[in-house]
């Protein structure tokens, strides 16, 4: 019998390959899952941020005063958590843990620096990372996906644990205290001096030196960063792309030129604290020149996982390219990525949701918003631009429902797929097509039914017609009208293009499901004045006797400026107030916010940002109809809750005394004076309550209420507002 002690080596190799395969497992990327936290929620997310600056008012900070420091640190703790709360961070994932185990290797010589910092991936398409005083060290999925090694992030992190352990990030702490939107903020919270980029350049080098990563992978690197606002390739994008034997797409629509790359390394930096990429590769190189004996390692973590790690970093890329209304990158993104995974069902809900969100700005006239400038134009990714910009209304609706249509058939089953379609028929049904006027061939056919089929169909494929055989008079008809001789209108080519569609069972009942809301629609608009108010005010009331309360936020302003404490304080009393004012409506709320982080976890971490990154995407659409992101996600989310409906809501408060001319009078008269100074100091409290309710069910603003007055702010105050503003909401009391 073996004895116990004998087997623990054999044990402690089985659970080393557990660990590792369990470290290792990777998920299938034709199924993705968008990436969320993962384990136990950090500290860093759930203190509260007057106890972060608290703590740290007791470290001494050579160049600052007590005064600058109180403001740095308010500065950069609720700017930082501003940045952690806003629904784009995530930790403990694979590219967060990634990029830790680079940093591990990185600082495999001094673990008590590694031990003092964080690592946390931001759902940003700009390509960057940044340190910050706190020891957190933030790295994009916009950056991730435009690297080309391991050794380039090594490099990276080098260079930004250099700006952490110089206390660089003490000179930028003005930036924090402005409101900015979450990409610029980004940007402003990595800006340093000329003396300071190049010093945690050096320093950098010197760090990924004694890592032993191979020097080659520096100025590689500075490419990466030269070049990243391109796409994550450059790849050209054939005539043919969206040809099929249902779709056919003229040559005429796609540019006859290639845009050139602009960027230059040597940008003229003069006006810039930042210096160009040139001379920071000219500096960084004659450091490294300097060391010797350089290692010549590429990848600790295996090329491999280094792979599919950008890979999820480039399909995350895509879900943060539709929240942004970035639909031309997004389906240039997905051009590339394709050619890897071909029956990802992932990709087919990006493409699905991009024709759909494009279809939907082209009816609402509002395209150019999702589109680059012609004179920003720039490498093979402009040809999708260029594309998109060159289909009018009709063109565009139906190459739209008609990609729409092929991913419905191409994942049968799939309910988002399906939610993306019936949207778009009512898309195509909203526009300027007329589907009595669609033909029940394809384009293909309709030509190989004519005379001559094989000539007119390469004629019309390349848009090229033999000039010899065409006659003054052939092309002037041509130009007025562009008819062929042989019956068939090519500039009418979309009109082939949904030849199934129009013969379809179920799309043909959809349409007239459309019809008939319409026909609805028009008899109310016959409805007499009083009758069309009772409807507009039941529009804006839902039934809210269920419903989640997402992250309630509170603003004190103090001589026109943020006062932190205040706010902090505030937030407080208006949770305690939407308790109590729920409690006495007998309505179901259900908190998810920062204040109550420690109790939810991972998982309420992840549905808050669930709902702030669609009310994002609401916002960034203005009044138009948009489908969520996370569609699939939310539906889970609605299930466990066990409603649909979610509060948004927002406190202001500011403090400004004011005196009216009146008072100068009552100088004369001391005694009623002062009756009568109690009163300004009253008026001086400005407090306003905005508050949202939103459906995820159809990704709209069903409600909203606005309330302002002019008193101290109390619990008992702020509760009464929001009994009113909840009570007259409500639908159901």
């Amino acid at each position: 019998m073996l004895k116990l002690k004998s087997l623990i080596p054999l044990i402690a190799l089985i659970l080393s390959n557990l660990l590792d395969e369990s470290i290792f497992a990777q998920q299938d990327l034709n199924n993705f899952k968008i990436l969320q936290s993962q384990g136990k929620i950090p500290d860093d997310f759930i203190l509260k941020s007057s106890m972060k600056v608290k703590a740290d008012m007791q470290a001494d900070r050579e160049n600052l005063n007590i005064r600058e420091k109180k403001i740095f640190l308010e500065g950069i703790h609720y700017g930082v958590d501003e940045l952690l709360q806003s629904g784009l961070v995530i930790y403990g994932d694979e590219i967060s843990n990634y990029v830790n185990k680079v940093a591990q290797k990185l600082l495999e010589k001094d673990m008590v620096l590694f031990k003092q910092l964080r690592f946390y991936t931001i759902k940003s398409n700009v390509s960057n990372a940044l340190s910050t005083d706190q020891g957190i060290v933030f790295v994009t999925t916009g950056l991730i996906s435009q690297l080309t090694s391991e050794a380039q992030l090594a490099f990276i992190l080098a260079h930004e644990i250099s700006h952490f352990t110089e206390k660089h990030v003490v000179e930028t702490f003005e930036y924090r205290t402005r409101n900015r939107g979450i990409d610029d903020q980004i940007k402003q919270l990595s800006v340093y001096s000329r003396d300071k980029e190049f010093e945690a350049d050096v320093l950098g080098v010197a760090l990924f030196h004694k890592a032993g990563y191979a020097k080659k992978h520096i100025m590689s690197t500075f490419d990466v960063l030269m070049y990243s606002y391109l796409p994550i390739d450059e790849i050209e994008l054939p005539e043919t792309y969206f040809n099929s034997d249902l779709c056919f797409i003229p040559k005429n629509k796609f540019p006859d030129k290639k845009y050139p790359i602009k960027a230059e390394e040597s940008y003229d930096d003069s006006r810039s604290s930042h210096p160009n990429i040139q001379k920071r590769k000219e500096k960084t190189l004659e450091t490294a020149d300097k060391m010797a004996s350089w290692g010549e390692i590429d990848s600790y973590l295996g090329e491999s996982e280094f792979q599919y790690i950008r890979s999820l970093s480039r399909f995350e890329r895509l879900r943060t390219d539709i929240i942004d209304n970035e639909y031309a990158n997004a389906l240039y993104t997905i051009f590339i990525l394709e050619k890897s995974f071909p029956n990802s069902l992932y990709l087919t809900r990006m493409k699905a949701q991009c024709w759909l969100g494009l279809s939907t700005f082209k009816i609402g006239n509002s395209i150019n918003q999702t589109l680059d400038s012609k004179s920003n134009l720039e490498g093979e990714g402009a040809a999708m631009h260029y594309f998109i910009r060159s289909l009018d209304e009709p063109e565009l609706t139906t190459l739209s429902m008609r990609t729409i249509e092929d991913c419905r058939k191409k994942f049968q089953n799939d309910k988002e797929i399906d939610a993306i379609w019936q949207r778009m028929t009512k898309n195509l049904f909203d526009s300027k097509i007329k589907l009595n006027e669609f033909s029940k061939l394809t384009f293909k056919t309709a030509i190989n039914q004519l005379t001559e089929p094989d000539t007119l169909v390469q004629d019309l494929t390349n848009n090229v017609v033999d000039e010899k055989v065409l006659t003054k008079y052939d092309k002037i008809k041509q130009k007025k009208n562009p008819v062929s001789e042989n019956g068939v209108d090519s500039s009418l080519y979309y009109t082939f293009n949904l030849s199934d569609l129009i013969q379809n069972e179920s799309f043909i009942n959809r349409c007239d499901e459309l019809k008939k809301i319409v026909d609805d629609e028009k008899t109310d608009k016959k409805l007499d004045k009083a009758e069309r108010e009772k409807i507009k005010k039941k529009e804006n009331k839902t039934d809210i006797s269920n419903f989640i309360l997402v992250d309630p936020a509170a603003v004190s302003y103090k001589k026109g400026k943020v006062d932190y404490n205040v706010s902090e304080e505030l937030t407080e009393k208006f949770n305690e107030s939407f308790k109590v004012a729920s409690e006495k409506l007998n309505l179901k709320m259900q908190t998810v916010g920062k204040g109550n982080l420690a109790d939810l976890g991972t998982a309420g971490f992840n549905e808050k940002s669930l709902f702030t990154t669609l009310l994002i995407q609401i916002s960034n659409n203005d009044k138009l109809d948009i489908f969520p992101v996370d569609y699939s996600y939310l539906e889970k989310v609605t299930e466990d809750f066990g409603t649909n409906k979610l509060v948004f809501s927002i406190i202001e408060h500011s403090y400004k005394v004011e005196f009216s001319s009146a008072a100068f009078a009552l100088i004369v008269f001391p005694p009623m004076l002062l009756g009568y100074l109690p009163l300004p100091f009253i008026l001086g409290n400005r407090t306003e309550i905005n508050l949202i309710v939103l459906d995820i069910s159809n990704s709209k603003i069903t409600s909203g209420a606005s309330y302002n007055f002019r008193e101290p702010v109390s619990k008992k105050g702020i509760q009464a507002r929001l009994y009113d503003i909840l009570s007259n909401i409500n639908t159901k009391k």
